[in-house]
């Protein structure tokens, strides 16, 4: 890793099963986990533009790695300019981000782990295609030629197209948004229980996860997109479908994102994503890198206990940051790292 936020340069080697990053605040510990999330998913999980992961003055960032299943090993990098992401797959460049997501898959508590509760549905629907795509192998196609027909009947309402033209797209886009939402459904059938258990351990009460799929009613969505025609074009945009899809996370019945404390709301975020790192790695048969900063924010000693409990029961290479090592039993750290000014001691 070169030239990566307040970190110079760092070459580190990590325990198969639990890491921990500690130091003060500003210390760099978080920059170290938001680079392996890069290094799967090719993106910040805290910043929406990548040119400000590279270190100030420098021309740009690079990290490499290592990753091992049951197949082999791999050598991925990724390399971070102010032109774009260059993505490397076995000294290849060129690779796409899919390949990234297939050769790591990482998940990520965050700091603001809260706004997955609260925020825009967006988040929700990264988390919810992110176990899609790893366990449904032809979701990648479904979702890109879903987009492709998006696009294209878009394009036709800023252009002012006759019905008919608007109308082929309506059924290309039905046809293709059928495909994306029973791929979805499958699998929340299966995360769905996860997520009820998890959330049930983490706040002592009932958790429902509800599906929106994007678009109202019982109506088809051919019927759907007629009926939105004329707004559409108004707009200039499609304003229903799979991409406007989102995911309500419940507490006994009542609408999380208005009811539920900050820690209730880190929780159910913590909730969803675990629930996803468990049924992945089931489903693919291999340990993801699960990333999580600062699990103590928020929670009093008791939750913190079963929090920890519930993260570790998942058979995945695990990276805390903590700014202490409250409620980390010492026997359980395979790996220990010391962050001061963006530099990473190993402890003994």
């Amino acid at each position: 890793m070169a030239h990566f936020r307040c970190i110079g340069s760092a070459e580190l080697t990590f325990d198969p099963r639990i890491n921990l990053f500690t130091g003060g605040n500003a210390a760099g510990k978080t920059s170290f986990l938001e680079a392996i999330y890069l290094l799967g998913r090719g993106r910040s999980f805290r910043a929406a533009d990548n040119r400000v992961l590279i270190q100030s003055g420098q021309p740009s960032a690079e990290i490499g790695g290592k990753v091992q299943d049951a197949t082999g090993s791999r050598q991925v990098g990724v390399r971070v300019a102010p032109g774009g992401l260059e993505i490397h797959i076995q000294g290849t460049s060129g690779g796409t981000v899919a390949e990234l997501a297939s050769a790591l898959p990482v998940q990520a508590i965050h700091a603001d782990i809260g706004s997955l509760v609260q925020g825009p549905p967006e988040s929700r629907r990264r988390i919810l295609d992110w176990g899609v795509f790893h366990v449904e192998h032809s979701y990648l196609d479904s979702w890109r030629r879903f987009r492709r027909t998006l696009a294209q009947r878009n394009s036709a309402l800023r252009e002012g197209a006759a019905d008919a033209v608007v109308a082929a797209w309506d059924e290309a886009i039905a046809e293709a948004a059928a495909a994306v939402d029973r791929l979805r459904r499958q699998h929340l059938e299966i995360l769905q229980p996860v997520v009820e258990e998890l959330g049930r351990q983490l706040l002592d009460a009932p958790v429902f996860l509800n599906y929106l799929p994007g678009w109202a009613g019982d109506a088809p969505l051919q019927a759907a997109l007629l009926a939105n025609r004329e707004g559409d074009r108004q707009a200039g945009y499609t304003r229903i479908g799979p991409h406007r899809a989102d995911l309500r996370l419940d507490v006994a019945g009542e609408a999380s994102r208005w009811r539920a404390s900050r820690g209730q709301q880190k929780l159910l975020g913590a909730a969803l994503v675990l629930a996803q790192s468990m049924t992945v790695t089931r489903q693919l048969q291999r340990p993801i890198a699960l990333l999580v900063d600062e699990p103590a924010a928020d929670l009093d000693a008791g939750r913190l206990r079963e929090f920890l409990r519930l993260i570790l029961a998942i058979p995945a290479q695990v990276f805390f940051a903590s700014i202490t090592r409250e409620g980390f039993d010492p026997a359980m750290a395979g790996a220990m790292f010391h962050v001061e000014h963006g530099e990473a001691n190993a402890l003994l």
